[in-house]
């Protein structure tokens, strides 16, 4: 018998025989089967359950299996399948696969034929989908650092992708949260699966019901035909709700109801959906804080923040900035057709000196920048005026320029001891380059005697 993982294959055949041989077959193959008479029965169950794939007659009493499958096109409904048929002309077979059907077969068929080909068709369903994810991923799944506060970011992001816990993923805009649930997702069961993105803030609130949950023809003014939502998309992968603070709080009273039962009810259906979702959180608010004005549900901040990881800001990580800055220069020349530029350690310098309100973000954009508009190398020159400007000039008062600069001192001294005052592995550590090291010492007044007191 199939587990509860199993792909589920809808059959739509009006031979009775016909529809149980081909149950049999798929059902000692591992897979669930669920069984339609006509067309009007196969369109209910599309409307109720999530069908991985189907095996259509194109000869149905209700109605032409072709014209069925348009339908479904129209509809939006989207499903791999297979066309089966014992009197079919080859323009119909033909037809079939030009609209996009995986195969077609000829009854009679034997039992190993219809389960190797929906294995096929299958395993080609997935193949697409993995192609798709690996497009809509790819660049965008490096977590590039080596402090020890973004070591304990991807160690915590590690530990908890082989679980199936909520995460809630907080930290300033521009961190990289997405990238976190990149990298839980990507190392998760769920990795073939899809990871589905939606910016809450970023969909009006009159729509953004439809967008999660979907609707049905005539739900509302403009509901032409019916919508699969996000989280029906995202069945048996991910859904990343980026910004979950600006969620209505109906729509937080419907999130909360899917976390709970795993059922989701589109707009204007009395009928529910179960749905196996796994859901990531991201904020930069403080939801507590939005929790006690009223504007976010206590009761799904305890669901959503099962497994909290804190994003640190670039200024508590300016050890991994020399990283990213050439990490980020490699990426912006090859994007710009553009050969790899040395940076000047100046120039690194400003970059770290630099409070970062935009965090990496800002950073991505401010090299590409000087990228293009260089010369042969990347120097002090080339920096925007907000970095190569005095401290307060950026923002950064004094008092906090202060503070900065005796947590510096306090954290350079314990690497240099570390080392035994070894500057050029002490400078390694520190992910800086040898001269910049040395001329920081001079600004902070950090002596030999004082690693070696």
């Amino acid at each position: 018998m199939a587990d509860e993982a199993a792909p589920t294959v809808l059959v739509v055949d009006d031979e009775k025989n016909i529809r149980n041989a081909i149950e049999l077959a798929l059902s000692d193959a591992g897979m669930r089967v669920v069984l339609a008479h006509d067309a009007a029965a196969a369109w209910r169950v599309l409307q109720e359950r999530i069908i991985d794939m189907m095996i259509l007659d194109i000869k149905l009493a209700d109605v032409d299996g072709i014209a069925f499958f348009r339908r479904l096109q129209a509809e939006g409904v989207s499903v791999p399948t297979i066309f089966i048929s014992g009197h079919a002309s080859l323009t119909d077979a033909a037809t079939a696969v030009k609209l996009g059907a995986f195969d077609f077969l000829e009854k009679p068929f034997t039992a190993e034929k219809i389960a190797v080909t929906a294995q096929r068709c299958l395993e080609f369903a997935s193949l697409q989908e993995r192609l798709r994810l690996a497009e809509q991923l790819r660049g965008s799944m490096e977590i590039i650092g080596d402090s020890a506060a973004i070591r304990r970011v991807i160690e915590a992001a590690l530990k908890v992708a082989s679980s199936e816990a909520t995460v809630l993923i907080s930290g300033e805009s521009g961190t990289g949260k997405e990238l976190v649930a990149n990298a839980i997702h990507a190392n998760s069961r769920r990795s073939q699966s899809p990871l589905v993105k939606v910016n809450c803030s970023a969909i009006p609130e009159t729509l953004l019901e439809s967008e999660l949950f979907g609707h049905e023809r005539g739900a509302f003014t403009g509901a032409a035909g019916p919508k699969r939502g996000l989280f029906e998309i995202a069945h048996r992968g991910t859904l990343f709700l980026d910004e979950v603070a600006d969620l209505s709080l109906s729509a937080q009273a419907k999130i909360l109801r899917v976390l709970q039962s795993g059922d989701i009810q589109k707009i204007g259906s009395e009928r529910t959906l179960k749905v196996d979702v796994r859901v990531l959180a991201a904020t930069h608010k403080e939801l507590d804080e939005q929790v006690a004005s009223g504007a976010f549900r206590e009761d799904l901040l305890y669901r959503l923040n099962v497994v909290p990881i804190h994003v640190p800001s670039l200024r508590e990580r300016a050890q991994d900035i020399p990283l990213l800055a050439h990490h980020f220069a490699r990426r912006a020349g090859e994007r710009n057709n553009l050969r790899e530029k040395p940076i000047d350690d100046e120039v690194i310098a400003a970059l770290q000196a630099y409070a970062w309100p935009g965090n990496v973000r800002e950073l991505q954009n401010v090299m590409e920048r000087m990228m293009i508009l260089s010369g042969a190398r990347i120097t002090p020159s080339d920096l925007p005026d907000t970095l190569a400007a005095p401290a307060e000039a950026s923002g950064v008062s004094s008092a906090l320029r202060e503070f900065r600069d005796k947590a510096e001192r306090e954290f350079v001294l314990r690497v240099l001891k570390k080392n035994h005052g070894n500057i050029s592995r002490s400078a390694v550590e520190l992910g800086i380059g040898r001269t910049y090291l040395h001329r920081r010492l001079a600004v902070l007044g950090i002596t030999k005697k004082d690693w070696l007191g």
